[in-house]
């Protein structure tokens, strides 16, 4: 089988916690035949912790399905150059939308954005893990893949993927909760990055497993032949799928691939 695993929540717990038992499931699995992907949220920048890239995989889909990896590949990837990139900052300013820019070298902040609360916190992230940049114009490696943007007001988000439409480069949002909105191009998801790795490997959907926990997991669960929540999932996730495992910190991959006969 194809498995595709999100990160955070699902492979890793709730305090950014590797479980023991999750490696050597990974391990037993590939022994046994099976194909694993990692189908992420993160762009390029935000997978280089040795945690991430020691991991026994045989590829990435991250960005939301922007960018496939394969064996070591880059096989598919979407960013914007910067002069689109700088096109849309203004449009944002524009609508006084706090944003993260999310790019495949670094985590963008914009000093002259509107502010929000949450952005000190991915802030402190970026900054621990030398992934933090201030936009500057001119810099040629301001090339927006995703961004994360905040607003308590959904009709405000409704409004950005129209502008962004009528800018030419549509956007689509996913409720993350607390204000915090995943912004993604338009035609991307999770489950677009499964059919192109299925493509790419002569592989049929029905064939495929997949674990996640959140919101940006939906489409890739709602597509999988076997779909997996995890214990901490919200509730209106594990209704839609065929199964739901224990928490991240109990062991919930593991135990789950072992009663799905993975391993």
């Amino acid at each position: 089988m194809l498995l595709f695993f999100d990160i955070d929540g699902t492979l890793f717990d709730s305090k950014r916690r590797l479980p023991a038992t999750v490696v050597p499931a990974l391990e037993q699995a590939r022994k046994n035949g099976h194909i694993l992907f990692v189908n992420t949220g993160r762009t390029l920048c935000n997978m280089r912790e040795e945690r991430i890239t020691s991991l026994p995989f045989d590829g990435q889909v991250m960005g939301c399905g922007t960018r496939i990896v394969y064996r070591g590949e880059t096989v598919q990837a979407m960013e914007m150059d910067p002069e689109r990139s700088l096109g849309l900052l203004t449009l944002f300013r524009e609508m006084k939308l706090p944003a993260v820019y999310e790019c495949d070298t670094a985590m963008y902040f914009d000093p002259e954005g509107a502010g929000y609360p949450a952005i000190a916190g991915f802030r402190e992230f970026a900054v621990q893990h030398g992934i933090c940049r201030d936009i500057r114009e001119g810099d040629p490696e301001f090339r927006i893949v995703k961004m994360f943007a905040f607003s308590d007001e959904p009709e405000a988000i409704r409004d950005m993927e129209a502008r962004t439409a009528a800018f030419g480069t549509p956007f689509a949002a996913v409720d993350r909760g607390r204000g915090g909105w995943e912004v993604i191009p338009a035609g991307y998801t999770k489950a677009t990055g499964m059919d192109a790795v299925c493509r790419m490997l002569g592989m049929e959907i029905r064939d495929t497993a997949a674990f996640g926990d959140s919101s940006n997991d939906e489409t890739m669960l709602r597509h999988a032949g076997i779909s997996v929540a995890m214990g901490n999932a919200p509730e209106e996730l594990k209704k839609i799928c065929t199964h739901t495992a224990d928490l991240p910190e109990r062991d919930g991959i593991a135990k789950m691939m072992k009663k799905l006969g993975l391993i």
